[in-house]
């Protein structure tokens, strides 16, 4: 049966071209009106768009997320989906900021949750919101598919009115948490009719926490069609712009944020430039939609830059660390290109699908083991994951494959086959069944439930 969805994320999935004339209509181009926003996310939801096109996704798919800057309340896409704008004074965004902050910490410690009782009626109204605008498409729309922590009171809000899955991403680890509190989110994750998590270990922590609902797993995804090699004419542009000769290249992209650790990264590669002198790291990421202060009220990315590159001045490593914000698509690629091994350092992440990004450029990778992606780690076979936190181990595993070129390329071929088990085209008829079911279940108890 084919299926008309409609998605919610907190982050729009178009990112409007600088100086571009203002389009004729409401209709967008990709490459003349906007450019994708990057991050896990909006990648996900547009490579199962993709997937889904003209298959089992039919009609025009609704696109729900918070409005920015440049963005109109509602728009068409070439790419074939309608976007509507959900709207937040600069006061509303800013609380609603601090206290979504404060789960986001919370769940990337685990230390706890000590919000603002003042922030939490910005967090509510922006779901309130939300909702309305969902349930102003029940009647057009057979399945909503809600994304991540942001919104997880919208299932709740819902009710029975229409079928709505919601999307996990972040890391679900309970410990230190009060019990209120404890159950103030799993109450809320069972206000849909199923929940889809990243990791088998995410679902087995949710049934421990005490989860009583739908739940199901399934790995984040990509399209491959997106991750296309480098040309060594982008590779040799690549290195010649950040001054990379031919050093040994370490590279690590995520957005500048505390809970990503390239503090803890920085400090590993001091350890191992006595080793490697010539070795050079690039710390790819910039600013997120959540870290903009004009989005959400943040300077979170900024604080964070200026605390590292303060790191690097006391470490005295000078140029051998270089900093290149956050790149384009075509630049990224060419910064996988450029690279002999990948690390992420994130001590607790949801799942991390840049090290899928990077095995599909046939790097080998280090992890963090508290990352939902070292479980499709294989030990020294396209990859190690070391204890969290531990920036000696970092150094010791970095060094490793520095010092054994062939091994690491080993291992960066072995992990370009495991990169496979995240492809869309392997995740979409999971969804399809989650959605299918879901659907169905609703259909048979309607009656209990809402008349039309």
């Amino acid at each position: 049966m084919a299926i008309r969805l409609c998605l919610s994320t907190q982050t729009p999935p178009v990112n409007p071209v600088a100086g571009r004339p203002w389009p004729i209509g409401d209709r967008w181009v990709l490459g003349r009106d906007y450019v994708p926003q990057i991050g896990g996310v909006v990648p996900m939801m547009r490579a199962l768009l993709a997937s889904g096109r003209g298959s089992w996704i039919r009609g025009t798919p609704t696109w729900v997320a918070l409005d920015a800057s440049g963005i109109p309340e509602r728009l068409t896409t070439d790419e074939g989906y309608l976007l509507e704008c959900i709207h937040l004074t600069p006061d509303e965004r800013h609380r609603y900021g601090r206290f979504k902050e404060e789960i986001w910490r919370s769940f990337h410690g685990p230390s706890g949750f000590r919000p603002s009782l003042g922030d939490y009626p910005s967090f509510v109204t922006y779901q309130y919101r939300t909702a309305l605008n969902l349930l102003a498409h029940a009647a057009d729309h057979d399945v909503f598919f809600v994304n991540d922590f942001q919104q997880i009171l919208v299932g709740g809000i819902i009710g029975s009115a229409a079928p709505v899955v919601l999307r996990w991403h972040i890391p679900l680890d309970f410990r230190g948490y009060p019990e209120p509190v404890r159950r103030f989110f799993l109450k809320s994750m069972e206000g849909f009719d199923g929940i889809v998590v990243s990791t088998r270990a995410g679902l087995e922590d949710l049934i421990r926490a005490g989860f009583h609902g739908r739940a199901y797993q399934i790995y984040p995804y990509f399209d491959p069609r997106e991750q296309r090699r480098a040309s060594p004419r982008e590779v040799a542009a690549f290195r010649e712009r950040y001054r990379l000769g031919d050093a040994p290249t370490i590279l690590s992209v995520a957005r500048m944020d505390p809970v990503k650790r390239q503090d803890l990264l920085i400090e590993a590669f001091a350890r191992l430039r006595p080793r490697h002198p010539d070795a050079r790291l690039v710390l790819v990421g910039g600013e997120s939609f959540s870290t903009r202060p004009e989005a959400l009220g943040e300077n979170k990315a900024t604080r964070w830059r200026a605390l590292l590159d303060a790191r690097v001045r006391e470490l005295r490593l000078g140029d051998a660390v270089v900093f290149t914000g956050g790149l384009s698509a075509d630049e990224l690629r060419a910064a996988y290109g450029s690279a002999h091994v990948f690390v992420h350092p994130a001590p607790w992440e949801g799942f991390g699908l840049v090290v899928v990004e990077a095995w599909t450029h046939h790097l080998p990778v280090v992890v963090s083991r508290g990352a939902g992606v070292a479980e499709l780690v294989n030990e020294g076979v396209n990859g190690f994951a070391v204890p969290p936190g531990r920036a000696e181990a970092l150094a010791d595993r970095l060094g490793t494959l520095l010092s054994r070129p062939e091994r690491a390329e080993r291992l960066g071929a072995a992990g370009s086959q495991s990169a496979r088990r995240c492809h869309v085209a392997r995740a979409a008829p999971r969804l399809r069944e989650i959605f299918d079911r879901t659907i169905d279940l609703y259909a048979r108890d309607r009656h209990r439930g809402w008349r039309s």
